[in-house]
């Protein structure tokens, strides 16, 4: 196929590809044969390449049952009779190798296995967020069921104590976290003695700013 589009692209030209087609009765000679030519010499190219291999043997073989129709048809079945039947072959292993794909040494298995891997590592990064742990916080309500006397309510005279639904409301820690009230107990100390050291250096503030001059005389003195 390589051969035949490089002859059509190269050798011919697609002026003469085109003369010939509206020679054979072929309808839209121009586009038809620009078609051909793009599928059987770059369409070859891929092919070699293992790269698109569905869609250049789905192109190639729209290619062979457009050429058997309008050419080789009217011709009967056997090659030597010009029939259709070199076209039909190539036509059926353009179909086996649409349906078995590119082999292992190909564009397609490569790109095929770089997809492959990257799913199977988005894969592993969702499990492994999902099963990874989560740590309570001690802000976090409690939802346990109050039990005993706190879970009954006094009723008014006549009806028959129910237990009280107190498992649906949450129950927030009262307590502070270890370290909360020796951390308040330093602040406080240091500020206590940033008071002290605020008082103690007042007077002395107090009798600079009188002593120096003022603004616009100059403390020197010849």
């Amino acid at each position: 196929m390589f051969a035949h589009g490089y002859q059509k692209m190269v050798i011919n030209g697609i002026g003469r590809t085109t003369e010939g087609f509206e020679t054979m009765s072929i309808p839209l000679a121009i586009v038809s044969a620009s078609f051909v030519t793009m599928v059987e010499f770059a369409g070859s190219a891929l092919l070699i390449l293992g790269a698109l291999t569905p869609f250049v043997s789905v192109c190639n073989m729209v290619i062979m049952a457009g050429a058997a129709a309008f050419v080789h048809a009217k011709n009967g079945i056997f090659v030597g009779d010009g029939g259709w039947e070199l076209v039909g072959v190539i036509g059926a292993g353009f179909l086996m190798l649409a349906a078995a794909g590119p082999g292992r040494f190909s564009v397609d298995h490569v790109i095929n296995r770089k997809k492959q891997e990257y799913r199977d590592a988005m894969a592993r990064a969702r499990s492994s967020s999902t099963d990874r742990p989560r740590t309570a916080s001690p802000y976090a309500p409690s939802f346990e069921p109050a039990t005993g006397v706190e879970a009954l309510w006094t009723p008014p005279r006549g009806v028959a104590p129910l237990p009280r639904r107190t498992d649906r409301l949450p129950r927030f820690p009262l307590t502070p976290p270890a370290g909360t009230a020796r951390g308040c107990r330093a602040s406080l100390r240091i500020g206590r003695a940033s008071l002290r050291i605020g008082r103690a250096s007042l007077p002395s503030a107090v009798t600079l700013l009188a002593n120096s001059p003022r603004a616009g005389q100059s403390s020197w003195v010849p």
